[in-house]
């Protein structure tokens, strides 16, 4: 058997090696900066995509500190996030002041459901909207209606409410900065690199270097760039004293038992945020309620939980405290949230579509 030392050779990290740079799925900053310039794009604005977490945390004090340039920061808020996450959104933003940082630090959100990732879930269950963006786990039915373990549902989410809101901004505020109007066409000569905070152990996330919506916007990832691991982040961020929570969203699926130890687990939302993860059990239930109507295009049965059982079954006692607790303000908040989805989007106090094509 190898000793450790040789294990550690084998698996030494440099993304160079790694099949999805060697394929071409990303390119280094150095070099997506010399392909825009071979294209004559020579003044290149460079974006933070900014999480709140603790990878673009780390990119952020680097820029901070000026190891790394930035003309723009800019966070998009999924309407998902646990409160501490923007709390520490706010924690960096105090942070910039305090350092007397003045790059522009931006807040933004989905275009069109500015409310983010609850109200596209209020709407996929009251109305006859068919997207779903989320990587929920699913169950399968066979011909004899046996229930068997299925995948996922691809994880679009990360793209549609943070990275697309991100390239939307920093397009407004180019066009704003150049004198031009939301409609008009970016000069010939702009570009955009816009750094997304994935480390080298999420390589696996990356997928393209392009951005479908614009050609002369490209990702990059500077972490992975430098090697640099999830943990290698938070220990960065723990030897200056700085917050270290991961960034997610409160009903996210990639939410774990405690004991996996990958960062982000119920547990913590659960005592961190009680009334959130009532919200979640409500959206975990009404999921699979509104599929078993036979109205949407998922035929898969959606679970947030890994295990494929209701959140309220896995945490049961917790979830019979919590709910008996929130009662009032669940209520409240379904309510609220009809009459939003009604005003909007054409949605019945019932939970049924009425009257227009919403389904876009």
């Amino acid at each position: 058997m190898a000793a450790p030392r040789q294990l550690a050779l084998f698996d030494m990290q440099d993304y160079r090696q790694h099949k999805k740079y060697l394929d071409g799925v990303f390119k280094t900053k150095a070099e997506l900066i010399q392909q825009f310039r071979e294209e004559g794009r020579d003044q290149i604005y460079h974006v933070l995509s900014f999480g709140g977490g603790t990878q673009s945390s780390h990119l952020l004090e680097m820029h901070f500190r000026g190891e790394i340039h930035y003309d723009y920061i800019i966070f998009s808020d999924t309407g998902a996030e646990p409160d501490f996450i923007h709390e520490q959104v706010w924690w960096w933003r105090h942070r910039q002041r305090q350092v007397g940082n003045t790059t522009p630090f931006l807040i933004t959100h989905h275009s069109s459901m500015e409310r983010g990732l609850e109200e596209m879930l209020m709407r996929y269950i009251l109305t006859d909207y068919q997207r779903f963006q989320m990587p929920v786990y699913c169950n399968s039915v066979n011909e004899d209606g046996e229930i068997k373990a299925g995948g996922m549902l691809p994880r679009q989410c990360t793209v549609d409410f943070k990275i697309v809101p991100v390239k939307q901004k920093a397009r407004q505020m180019v066009l704003q900065r150049h004198g031009l109007g939301p409609k008009q066409m970016i000069p010939n000569n702009v570009a955009f690199i816009i750094d997304i905070g994935f480390s080298y152990d999420e390589i696996r996330r990356i997928n393209t270097y392009q951005s479908p919506q614009y050609d002369y916007i490209r990702l990059a990832y500077p972490l992975v760039e430098a090697n640099e691991t999830t943990e290698d982040s938070i220990k960065y961020l723990e030897v200056n004293g700085f917050p270290t929570r991961r960034s997610r969203c409160y009903l996210c699926p990639f939410n774990c038992a405690a004991e996996r130890n990958i960062g982000m687990d119920w547990e913590e939302i659960i005592e961190s945020e009680p009334w959130s993860f009532v919200k979640a059990c409500w959206f975990d239930t009404k999921l699979r309620e509104v599929q078993a109507t036979g109205t949407k295009i998922m035929r898969s049965i959606p679970y947030l939980h890994y295990s494929r059982r209701p959140l309220s079954e896995v945490f049961a006692q917790e979830y019979q405290l919590l709910s008996s607790a929130y009662k009032y303000e669940l209520s409240r908040w379904i309510a609220e949230w009809q009459e939003y989805i009604q005003a909007k989007w054409g949605a019945g106090k019932d939970g049924i579509k009425h009257a227009g094509n919403h389904s876009r």
